[in-house]
């Protein structure tokens, strides 16, 4: 069954994208896209491949921050996370790079998986926040194309921020509950006590937006890192000639395209950003054959910088992509065969048992 349904999944993804590819590429002339990447001024993706390096190197910082709730990890350790994570995402659909971030993350530091995967949603949560003043800014500099829905974006992010931190300042009574009810339903099932462990790892990883100073500091970095990725735009729009308003257009191209990454699609997002692109430059009259070559040149750079880099990280450390993602599979089965065992043993999950603070 879990053939059929990771079958399906790639299905979809694979079709998600052959339909926004199709709408981009509709009134795309192909001479015209060859001669364009053949003019282009490659000497300005130099800086930012080293630009592309260093986000890197800032979003393990971010990542080392709110895992300092815990204890000292390696930054070296977390760099090297985050750029197998970001290789992942370019080979396997849906973004499952992000529990192959986890997974490579745990086999370096030997922490909980749900800690990790709860910190990596805390700096999703601050990508989302720095999108959406981003968006704002491109709106209060005259920006168009996305009407109403942008008080939606703005606001949904500042809910779901708001939602998160009040989660987390009642952490202690979520765990507390869960204890007093789930556990004496279940009469001390196994499986309900690694629910009730999860929980506490999973809010211990949140925990760090819990501090007013800790929080201040992971929005400094965001910051950091989505100002650092507007540079690495500029650079890459004016390899093809897109100077026309800097600051609105570096704007529209960001914030539409890294919008368009949150649907669901086939590796790499191909297809939905070049849709998102060629939307993004349309109310700069940039044609949509320009805005393909722009976007496949984007996307060429941060497949071939990670893909080489996480294949050193990946092979250094001898663990294959493939195995991660065998053990993801090996641990939903064992998560099944926990739910069909009347066993209480109270030994299953990790030795440390961390409690939210």
């Amino acid at each position: 069954m879990t053939g059929k349904r990771r079958l399906l999944n790639l299905s979809l993804a694979i079709a998600i994208s052959g339909a926004a590819l199709f709408f981009a590429l509709r009134h795309v002339s192909f001479r015209s896209l060859g001669h364009i990447l053949w003019k282009g001024h490659y000497g300005w993706l130099i800086p930012a491949t080293l630009l592309l390096f260093a986000i890197y190197g800032v979003r393990a910082l971010f990542w080392r921050q709110t895992l300092s709730v815990t204890r000292k990890v390696s930054y070296p350790s977390l760099y090297a996370s985050v750029v197998v994570g970001f290789m992942a995402n370019s080979i396997l659909p849906f973004r499952a790079g992000e529990m192959v971030r986890a997974l490579y993350a745990r086999r370096l530091e030997n922490l909980p998986l749900p800690l990790l995967l709860s910190t990596i949603l805390i700096e999703r949560l601050f990508d989302l926040l720095s999108l959406s003043l981003l968006l704002f800014l491109y709106l209060v500099s005259g920006g168009q194309g996305i009407g109403g829905k942008s008080a939606w974006i703005i606001g949904g992010a500042i809910g779901l921020f708001m939602g998160l931190s009040a989660l987390v300042y009642g952490r202690l009574l979520v765990v507390r509950f869960l204890e007093r009810t789930l556990l004496p339903l279940t009469r001390g099932h196994r499986l309900a006590k690694k629910l009730v462990l999860t929980a506490e790892q999973a809010l211990l990883g949140l925990s760090s937006i819990a501090s007013p100073v800790l929080l201040f500091r992971l929005f400094l970095t965001s910051l950091a890192i989505w100002s650092l990725t507007l540079f690495l735009t500029w650079f890459t729009l004016i390899t093809f000639d897109v100077t026309q308003s800097p600051v609105r257009v570096t704007l529209a191209f960001l914030v539409f395209t890294n919008l368009a990454m949150l649907i669901p699609s086939s590796p790499g997002g191909i297809g939905v950003f070049q849709l998102a692109a060629v939307y993004a430059l349309s109310p700069f009259h940039v044609p949509a054959d320009r805005a393909v070559a722009l976007s496949l040149v984007n996307q060429a750079l941060v497949i071939s910088v990670t893909g080489i880099l996480g294949y050193l990280f990946v092979t250094r450390s001898h663990v294959s992509l493939a195995a991660m993602q065998s053990q993801a599979l090996e641990m939903g089965e064992k998560e099944e065969l926990l739910s069909e065992s009347p066993s209480s043993d109270p030994s299953v999950g990790s030795p440390d048992r961390p409690r939210p603070r």
